[in-house]
């Protein structure tokens, strides 16, 4: 990936079990390994050195240190722009993501998500969590939920979010408090610290509670904060009502937004804020000539459901397209606020392009969630209500179905030039699909593998997630790690009302055609292959025991490998571990 120049230096060091006679016999040849790459670092600016300690037969530790030079200029390193969208679903696009055009596919309007796709790749099936707090955290530490321990989404350290069911309690360790600085290295550290890039946050953070250390995104390795903290949505979208403040110039918890006091009272709605405060932060970053990472976070389209009132003529007293169904005012706002965060993705291209990086900006679009679909959303397309928003598949967000997990996701550069070194290096080809099965862990070694051009290995923390750039350029080789692997869901709580449908405690897994799903609540095993039905609509559990003993047993393994949290029995007081089909009956 780019040009790349490699040196091995070998260091021998006494091991502390025995004597360092060895080594001061001078025997052993020991170099100054700080000089050495002080000497280096005088004549290179960016250096990646990786250190492999092994010992030998005579108690000595050989250090044989991999220095390699990636993209030695800055100007020769990708930017990256993360646009992730907040509770957007896998049908709330122009760009189809299924294997036709759907009713929805009609209604919204998202020309640069297009652009997008026809630049690049998309991916028509990648998952992320049921809900926000644990897809950012596993996008930030390439670890899966079960693992980090954020099943749920956060705000207090010492209260509790999840729903109430008369049987179950939530997990008692779940991770309140978030996300905080730790020994695990962070995406953005990681980026900045060791491949020397620029660290943007804009727009929602959601990885810490309220007054804990993780609340704010400086200290989990960004060098730029525009306007995140604790909460994980907006107390409202419009700059005249301050974003959600009480009053200009102040912050009302918990859902006022910080750091926007300059658009308080103003028309300025919060998606064209935090880009116009992101596009500022690229050009700092380009003037200082520092590759960047933004991750452009945007609280659209999370609830409250506001109208982006330049996008609402598209929608407001018309019909849906091809029908003669009226469209909804709650869908008329949603809708806006849609074609909105998409023109933010409009203005992010054409910024970077204005300042000459284009070619040398990549981009990845994605989501946290299913689509909202459960409550405040009106008729669709389709003239359905509650439920249906995400067809054909079932649910929305906080599901254990295909509508609370499956995400657009679509990756290009901000613009094509196939000859430039930096696109030669990461060659996407354009208009192109992958069916590659993607979760929202696997983000964390790709982008660093896009950054760096090396696969990232943590000495501190396990990576759950597997680079997919095999995918990104093409079709994965028959042996990769992305084929056959199991996909582990692990939302052990009850997100919001009643238990009902998909809406409970559950965890799940998805492996090739076939996906199981376990419902805490009631001890059952669901289980369906999506290739023949993507809408969940046909339990196989009775016909196909054995795929489904199968499926169970890999999904309890993985989720006791991983440290998962049960819930808790409410009047027993006892965990609730994952039953297996055998052990039900």
């Amino acid at each position: 990936m780019g040009t790349r120049r490699i040196w091995f230096f070998i260091q021998f060091e006494p091991h502390p079990a025995t004597s360092p006679a060895y080594v001061k016999s001078g025997f052993f040849p020991q170099f100054p390994y700080d000089y050495l790459m002080s000497l280096v670092k005088q004549k290179y600016d960016n250096l990646r050195c990786i250190r492999s300690r092994v010992l030998t037969a005579g108690g000595l530790i050989l250090s044989i240190f991999l220095v390699s030079e990636w993209f030695a200029h800055a100007s020769e390193r990708p930017n990256i722009i993360f646009f992730l969208v907040d509770d957007m679903g896998w049908q709330d696009t122009s760009v189809p993501f299924w294997n036709k055009t759907t009713p929805f596919n009609q209604h919204f309007r998202t020309p640069n998500m297009e652009r997008l796709a026809k630049q690049g790749r998309r991916f028509t099936q990648a998952y992320a969590c049921a809900v926000c707090s644990p897809t950012r955290t596993s996008i930030m530490t390439g670890q899966n939920a079960a693992r980090h321990r954020v099943t749920n989404w956060t705000l207090y350290e010492d209260r509790e979010t999840s729903g109430k069911t008369p049987r179950l309690l939530p997990p008692r360790n779940w991770r309140k408090q978030g996300l905080q600085p730790g020994k695990a290295p962070t995406l953005p550290a990681v980026l900045r610290d060791e491949l020397g890039y620029r660290t943007i946050h804009a727009g929602k953070a959601h990885w810490g509670a309220y007054d804990t250390q993780g609340s704010d995104p400086l200290t989990l390795g960004f060098d730029v904060n525009i306007a995140g903290h604790a909460a994980g949505g907006p107390g409202h979208y419009h700059g005249e009502k301050n974003y959600g403040n009480a009053e200009a110039g102040g912050r009302t918890r918990p859902w006022g937004i910080p750091g926007l006091e300059s658009y308080h009272g103003s028309d300025t709605h919060l998606t064209e804020a935090l880009t116009l405060e992101a596009k500022q932060a690229i050009s700092d970053s380009v003037a200082d000539n520092k590759p960047f990472y933004l991750y452009m976070a945007h609280y659209a389209v999370h609830a409250p459901i506001q109208p982006h009132e330049t996008y609402m003529p598209n929608y407001n007293g018309k019909k849906y397209s091809g029908t003669r169904i009226a469209i909804p005012d709650n869908e008329a706002r949603y809708a806006s606020m849609v074609e909105g965060m998409d023109a933010s993705l409009g203005d992010l291209i054409h910024h970077v392009e204005s300042l000459g990086i284009s070619e040398n900006t990549l981009i990845v679009f994605a989501s946290d969630n299913g689509t909202l679909s459960l409550h405040a959303r009106g008729n669709s397309p389709r003239d359905t209500g509650r439920d249906t928003h995400s067809w054909p598949l079932r649910e929305g967000k906080g599901s254990a179905y295909e509508g609370g997990t499956r995400v657009p996701l679509i990756v290009s550069w901000a613009t094509l030039a196939p000859g430039s070194e930096v696109q030669r290096s990461l060659p996407i080809p354009s208009n192109s699909i992958s069916q590659s099965q993607l979760i929202v862990e696997d983000l964390f070694p790709s982008i660093i593998r896009w950054a760096g051009g090396k696969s990232y290995r943590s000495e501190t923390s396990v990576i759950d997630g597997v680079d997919f750039t095999e995918a990104l350029l093409g079709e994965p080789e028959p042996h990769s790690l992305l084929n056959g692997r199991a996909l582990v869901f692990h939302y052990p709580h009850q997100w919001t009302g009643q238990p009902k449908g998909g809406y409970q405690p559950h965890s799940s897994i998805r492996q090739g055609d076939w996906k199981a799903i376990y419902f805490y609540k009631n001890q059952v095993w669901e289980l369906y292959h999506l290739t023949q039905d993507i809408g969940e609509s046909l339990d196989l559990s009775q016909a196909y025991p054995g795929k489904l003993e199968r499926l169970a047993m890999t999904l309890k393994q993985k989720l006791i490998d991983r440290g998962a949290d049960w819930p808790v029995h409410r009047k027993l007081k006892k965990d609730l571990p994952l039953m297996l089909p055998d052990t039900m009956n």
